[in-house]
Formats: C-alpha cells, structure tokens, sequence
C-alpha cells in the first residue's frame, strides 16, 4: 500500500480501476468496462479518480491494491451501496482476468 491509499483509500482504488479501464492493450472490453463502472461508483462515494500507472503494469496486481484500499474504510463507508457494488464490479473484473 501506498500512503495515497491509507490518506485517501477511495480516490486511490477509483485511480486505480480508471486505469485498468484504460488499459486497452492487457483488458478486453467488458473487463474494461467492469473497472470503469467500479471507479464512477467510489467516485459517487467520494473518491475522486486521478491518472495513475498500473501497478507493475499488471492489471490483476492493480484491481487487487485497489481492493486492498477499500479494506482500509471504515465499516459506515464501506457499507454504502456505491461502495459495495463497486467492490463487486471488481471482484467480477478480477474473475475474468484469471
């Protein structure tokens, strides 16, 4: 983790799903897709996504940091709709990369 994801856990997962959804070259679309929609949902929770590299270039290491940031919320925010459906979308997304 870095100290982006402990100061701010929900704009650190969103910047992070932004570019897994971005990444045009290692995801198809639908997986794309998936990472994109995650990110929009933790921004409608608060998080504000910004551009950031992948980590190691490695989408699967990069949806699963993201999924560690939002281990690090509270239980009162991580319990919002946005936020779990966001962690669904990239459990999904994760899924597919395997």
């Amino acid at each position: 983790m870095t100290a982006d994801a402990v100061i701010d856990p929900l704009s650190y997962a969103a910047s992070l799903l932004d570019a897994v959804g971005a990444d045009r070259k290692q995801v198809s679309a639908h997986i794309a897709l998936e990472c994109l929609q995650a990110a929009e949902l933790l921004e409608l929770a608060g998080g504000l996504a910004h551009p950031i590299p992948l980590i190691d270039d490695d989408p699967r290491a990069s949806i699963r940091a993201a999924m560690g940031a939002l281990g690090l919320l509270d239980q009162e925010t991580f319990a919002t709709s946005y936020v779990l459906d966001a962690a669904r979308a990239a459990r999904r997304a994760l899924r597919q990369l395997r």
